[in-house]
């Protein structure tokens, strides 16, 4: 096994972890409520991992640079990136009921699992 895409992926996946710092300080959600920042990082975070993804499939970046940009970079900017390829790929494969059960129970599950750590933190829920 191949240690440096490993090592490039820690690195990728610090760099999108501090970008995504940048955005959400530069587009606080005081000012609205609105989690305009989480959902740029997603929704950009997306767009690239399906960007890579694409690429990777039509041999335009190795495997090794794919897994980079993928679970490093867009790893480390935002998990929303591999639930959406995932549901993509799974769609275009036509598994359509995979594809619906990821998304739904993905999203219920994930808020569920929120709603929990703030319980047993001690803290709000509403």
């Amino acid at each position: 096994m191949n240690i440096v895409p490993f090592l490039f992926a820690i690195l990728a996946g610090g760099l999108g972890a501090g970008l995504r710092v940048a955005v959400t300080r530069i587009l606080p959600t005081q000012t609205t409520g609105f989690p305009l920042a989480i959902l740029l990082v997603n929704v950009v975070g997306s767009f690239l991992i399906g960007m890579t993804a694409a690429l990777a499939a039509n041999s335009v970046l190795s495997e090794d640079v794919s897994f980079v940009l993928a679970v490093g970079f867009c790893g480390g900017f935002t998990t929303m990136s591999t639930f959406a390829v995932e549901s993509i790929e799974r769609l275009r494969a036509g598994l359509w009921l995979i594809a619906g059960l990821n998304i739904v129970g993905s999203t219920a599950l994930g808020l569920l699992a929120v709603g929990a750590g703030y319980l047993l933190a001690g803290g709000p829920v509403s």
